[in-house]
C-alpha cells in the first residue's frame, strides 16, 4: 500500500468510527465506506463489521460492499464472518442483509454458500432476501435450486398461512430454466429424488400436492406423466393425477 492509500484509508476508517459514535453525519460515513471499498486493505476490516453491525441503514449497506471489495484483494475470514452473520441476522434490516449477500456471492465459490441455503430453508426470510438468495445460488451454479423451491412449497403452512413463500416458489419453478424440472419433480414425488433437509411429511400433501404442482408448473408438458401417474399403485398420487388431468382438461 502506498502512503497516499494509507493516508486516505486512515482518514476514512477515522470518519467511520466518528460517525458511529454519532460525531458526524451518516452521509460521511457512507462516503467514507464507498471510498474503502476502493482503496480499503485488511486494517479496515474491523470498522467496517463494526458498522455492518450497527451502523445505520445505508451505511450498513456500503459496509458490506465494501468489506466483499476488500476481501477480494486481501483474504480475510473477519470478512466472511461478518458477511455470513449479517445475512443470517434477522434483526439486521433487510436492505442491509441483501447487500451481504450480494457481497458474499460475489467473492466465495458454492461450497461456501450455506447461508443462502439457509435463507431459503426458513420460513422466516422475506420474499425480496429469499428471491436474492436464489440469485445467488443461480449465479453460483447451485446444482439444487428446484429442490430447495420444492421444498418451499412443500413446507411451512403453519409459518406462511398467506402461502406468500409457496406463490414465490411456484412462480420461481415456473421461471426455472430446466427441461428435466418436471421430471425431476415426478422423481420427488417417488422417493427416488431426496429433499436434502427432511422428507415430506403427510402434513404437507405430500406426493398429491408434487403432482398438482407439476400441473401448475406446465400443465401441458405434464400431461404424459400424469397419465402414468394416474395408474400409480400409490393412492395419493393416483387420485391426484386423475384429478389434476381432469383439470387440465376442463381448463383447455
Amino acid at each position: 500500500m502506498g502512503l497516499l492509500s494509507w493516508v486516505k484509508e486512515s482518514k476514512a476508517s477515522r470518519c467511520i468510527h466518528a460517525v458511529l459514535q454519532s460525531q458526524k453525519a451518516a452521509g460521511e460515513g457512507v462516503a467514507a465506506a464507498r471510498g474503502l471499498k476502493e482503496f480499503g486493505s485488511e486494517r479496515c476490516v474491523p470498522i467496517l463489521c463494526e458498522a455492518l453491525a450497527r451502523g445505520e441503514l445505508p451505511l450498513r449497506v456500503e459496509a458490506a460492499h465494501a468489506l466483499a471489495a476488500i476481501y477480494a484483494r486481501h483474504p480475510d475470514k473477519q470478512v466472511l464472518g461478518a458477511l455470513n452473520g449479517a445475512i443470517l441476522h434477522e434483526r439486521q434490516p433487510r436492505q442491509a442483509r441483501q447487500a451481504a449477500v450480494e457481497g458474499l456471492v460475489d467473492i466465495v465459490d458454492v461450497r461456501h454458500a450455506g447461508s443462502l441455503i439457509e435463507l431459503l430453508k426458513s420460513q422466516r426470510t422475506p420474499t425480496p432476501l429469499r428471491a436474492a438468495a436464489l440469485r445467488g445460488l443461480k449465479k453460483l451454479g447451485y446444482h439444487e435450486v428446484l429442490e430447495r423451491l420444492v421444498e418451499s412449497v412443500l413446507f411451512g403452512k403453519r409459518q406462511d398461512p398467506k402461502g406468500e413463500i409457496r406463490r414465490w416458489a411456484v412462480n420461481e419453478l415456473i421461471a426455472l430454466d430446466d427441461r428435466d424440472k418436471l421430471t425431476k419433480i415426478h422423481e420427488i414425488a417417488h422417493g427416488r429424488r431426496k429433499l436434502r433437509y427432511r422428507a415430506f411429511s403427510d402434513e404437507t400433501g405430500g406426493p398429491a400436492q408434487l403432482v398438482f404442482l407439476m400441473a401448475q408448473i406446465d400443465p401441458k408438458a405434464a400431461m404424459r406423466l400424469l397419465s402414468a401417474m394416474a395408474d400409480d399403485t400409490n393412492p395419493a398420487i393416483r387420485n391426484a393425477a386423475l384429478r389434476a388431468l381432469d383439470n387440465i382438461k376442463a381448463e383447455a
